[in-house]
């Protein structure tokens, strides 16, 4: 345990396309541009709302991935089934949840905007690394002996968090 370390701890985001995007590398927070986000989903912008001719609208429902935690906040309406047609979006932009969004994108993969599935890699400075999938689609990794969120990187890795680390990873 002596002069082990963390070295790198990254929190992906499943984005379009099943693409893999950081959320958060060694403390910051990555992708939290609008740009990144119009990136991570692919989405268009809506300059006109022509561009919907030819997509069954079916009934639509309003959401804010806000309201259950999801990693990337955008509000908008879908249709029931999120595997049939487009959403129109707005990107959270910062701040208050309730307000403060951009313009309108389409999202061809509503899917992706629901689902953001996370992932936690942790690498330690021997080489070793240890996976996670989150279970809860809020990116929240559920440790006792360290937060990923917020790694003192200087500091050498105790006994329990190696512990952890690894039973958490055998399961």
């Amino acid at each position: 345990m002596k002069n082990l370390k963390f070295k790198t701890v990254t929190i992906n985001v499943t984005g379009a396309n099943g693409e893999m995007h950081e959320y958060h590398t060694n403390n910051e927070y990555k992708n939290t541009t609008k740009e990144d986000v119009i990136n991570v989903f692919k989405l268009e912008p809506l300059h006109m709302a022509t561009y919907l001719d030819g997509y069954n609208m079916g009934e639509m429902k309003s959401f804010n991935t806000y309201n259950w935690n999801a990693p990337f906040t955008l509000c908008g309406v879908a249709p029931e089934d999120i595997y049939e047609g487009v959403a129109i979006v707005n990107i959270h932009l910062g701040g208050d949840a309730r307000g403060n969004y951009s313009e309108p994108y389409i999202c061809e993969e509503p899917e992706a905007i629901f689902s953001q599935s996370s992932y936690l890699c942790v690498e330690l400075s021997d080489g070793q690394t240890f996976s996670f999938d989150c279970d809860n689609g809020e990116a929240y990794f559920d440790f006792d002996t360290f937060d990923p969120y917020w790694v003192n990187f200087d500091e050498n890795i105790t006994k329990e968090q190696l512990q952890e680390l690894t039973e958490k990873n055998e399961k």
